[in-house]
């Protein structure tokens, strides 16, 4: 048997103590909501079951923990459906496709898992579809709302929904070198401002530049936010560090907002997830004595004095 990492043990590690710390706050918060809002929230909160159906996914392809180890770097999401000890006893993707069934994961999931049966050879295709499941459900659960919580969840929510299109957009023709058709088959199946026929009229673009030019076109915004990416070698890693700055003051402007209700709360809990982010990168940044000024340039809320010492929000 293959020995993981000390560093993928640390972070995995890391991350699953930080989010359990979420999900017991999440927990009592769940207790004292209802209809409609309950809903927007347990969807919301099933973007932690996605993270762990991603991690056993990748756990069944390298088999580098044994069943009993996986299930403790797991943390437990207050409501979830998903049937771990059955996934946690698959022998393969097709065994933990089927004990998903009675799941809404199921069927999106399906010509992903049938690719990887092919021997499709990486988890991008599969991943893709496990976060967009969670994305369209939350999005379609808060056209339930009332008004004004209704637009002001939209707002954050549907940006987010038109960020990752445009996101999967790129990195499915820069880096996985997809076809148009195929790479339009995993966008989200819902849309906020950028519509399907834009998203054909960026593809048109031969290079990147030309791509974002086109984006200008129909928002000035968005092009903004993907194109602090040119200016750094680490092309990827900036543009999801854009978007999720950009995330972070939309909800910290919802969270400010009127007078206190539900909308409030939930911008509240994002805020507390850009946080803890940024908290895993610092330790990560002192535990591997990372260059103070390049590591804040990574995290979500840096505010950079001139003398190139983080301040922080």
């Amino acid at each position: 048997m293959q020995t993981i990492h000390a560093e993928h043990v640390h972070r995995i590690d890391l991350e699953s103590a930080v989010r359990k710390s979420i999900m017991a706050h999440a927990e009592s918060m769940l207790f004292y909501m209802n209809g409609e809002r309950r809903t927007v929230f347990r969807d919301w909160l099933d973007w932690y079951d996605s993270e762990n159906l991603k991690s056993l996914f990748r756990w069944i392809r390298s088999r580098r923990l044994s069943s009993e180890e996986m299930r403790q770097r797991l943390f437990p999401v207050p409501g979830s459906k998903i049937p771990y000890d059955m996934l946690l006893a698959s022998r393969n993707f097709a065994e933990a496709h089927e004990a998903l069934r009675d799941t809404k994961y199921y069927l999106p999931m399906e010509a992903a898992i049938g690719r990887l049966a092919e021997n499709e050879q990486s988890l991008f295709s599969l991943e893709l579809a496990i976060d967009n499941i969670t994305e369209s459900s939350v999005y379609k659960a808060l056209l339930e709302l009332s008004d004004p919580e209704r637009t002001l969840l939209r707002s954050y929510f549907g940006t987010q929904i038109d960020l990752q299109n445009i996101y999967i957009l790129v990195r499915c023709l820069l880096y996985y070198h997809m076809s148009l058709e195929e790479t339009l088959s995993r966008l989200l199946p819902v849309k906020y401002k950028i519509k399907m026929r834009h998203l054909r009229e960026i593809a048109k673009g031969t290079t990147w530049e030309e791509r974002l030019a086109r984006l200008g076109e129909f928002s000035p915004l968005y092009a903004k936010i993907f194109g602090v990416g040119l200016e750094t070698p680490d092309f990827e890693l900036a543009m999801e560090i854009s978007m999720k700055r950009f995330n972070y003051l939309k909800a910290l402007k919802i969270f400010h907002t009127g007078p206190p209700g539900f909308h409030t709360a939930m911008a509240y809990c994002l805020l507390k997830a850009f946080e803890l982010d940024d908290v895993i990168k610092m330790i990560e940044d002192v535990r591997y004595d990372y260059d103070r000024r390049s590591a804040a340039q990574y995290l979500i809320r840096p505010v950079l004095a001139e003398e190139g010492v983080a301040a922080w929000r």
